[in-house]
């Protein structure tokens, strides 16, 4: 193999890599933004966004020009011009955020707040028929969603307790988003903190294995659930000792705000994480013992009921 090949080779495995862990990362990510009610297309805005955001700042750390170079963003990112400009303006400030690929209960609902057709004098919504060539629901989902399948959307908005259907079977629009979640934005703002940091400091970690920050784990594959009463909440008092402990020593190295005084952003996290077992099926139990393999193989794996080691991991039995 040559070595322009085997480079290219390399390149393939760490672009599949990094593919399968971006689809883990979205997994949660998706059960997050779907019950939030937001879509695809909103996330693709979202994505935009930020991959001009980020080429951007690669450009001022890079010793460029403090004004974004359009052309080189577009070439990095892959987005058009039109599009790298439209998206540096919205996020300068200069443009009201994309709303373009909303969930389509959404569009409509914002439909049915916003347009006049379907407002009445005051400006509220008017109620609406389900069916009707105007002024009833059908119409709305026909015009704002462009889909001719009325009942999912409806379903959709009458769960979420954004419409009712009223005794004489017309609808009535009651909230203007179809979110009912009970998440509150604090909350929801320190999730997206925290989650960047931890990912900022594993992808340091990954870029400088020569320095990395600390940043470990332990984890046990089978941890016996009536044990775990007690064991994870004897870790959270251990938890809570420890990071009062760091806390205190922030605090009395912290640095006086002073222009032009060193200083750093540093934070310490300790998280919980735990998920079910998953157990093999017993009709693949039952067919492995009916099907004996004709051949024997040396099995690589871990050792069965450890997890497998990697970098800042420790497996427990």
């Amino acid at each position: 193999m040559s070595l322009g090949s085997g480079h290219r080779v390399m390149n393939d495995r760490v672009k599949l890599a990094v593919s399968a862990a971006t689809l883990r990362l979205l997994h949660p990510l998706a059960q997050f933004l779907l019950e939030a009610r937001i879509g695809v297309g909103e996330l693709h805005a979202l994505t935009k966004l930020a991959y001009v955001a980020v080429a951007a700042e690669r450009g001022r750390s890079g010793g460029g020009a403090q004004r974004p170079n359009v052309a080189r963003i577009a070439a990095e990112t892959g987005l058009t011009r039109v599009d790298v400009a439209a998206l540096l303006a919205e996020q300068a400030g200069h443009a009201g955020p994309a709303r373009r690929g909303r969930v389509r209960a959404e569009r409509v609902l914002a439909g049915w707040w916003e347009d006049p057709a379907f407002l009445d004098r005051t400006g509220a919504p008017v109620r609406l028929k389900p069916k009707g060539p105007r002024l009833s629901f059908a119409a709305l989902v026909k015009r704002h969603s462009g889909d001719r399948h009325t009942a999912p959307i409806l379903d959709e908005l009458l769960r979420a307790k954004a419409v009712r259907q009223l005794e004489d079977g017309t609808l009535e629009a009651l909230s203007r988003t179809c979110v009912n979640v009970p998440w509150d934005s604090e909350g929801i703002e320190a999730l997206g903190e925290q989650l960047a940091q931890y990912f900022d400091t594993l992808l340091h970690n990954l870029k400088n294995p020569e320095s990395p920050r600390f940043a470990q784990r332990v984890m046990c594959a089978r941890l016996d659930a009536h044990v775990a009463r007690v064991l994870i909440s004897e870790l959270a008092e251990q938890a809570q000792v420890f990071l009062e402990g760091a806390d205190e020593a922030l605090n009395h190295a912290r640095s006086p705000e002073r222009p032009g005084g060193a200083a750093i952003k540093f934070g310490v996290g300790v998280h919980f994480f735990q998920q079910p077992v998953t157990e093999p099926r017993i009709e693949s139990r039952a067919r492995v013992a009916r099907d004996p393999p004709t051949r024997t193989s040396r099995r690589t794996g871990p050792p069965r009921g450890r997890t497998r080691k990697s970098r800042g991991e420790v497996g427990v039995a």
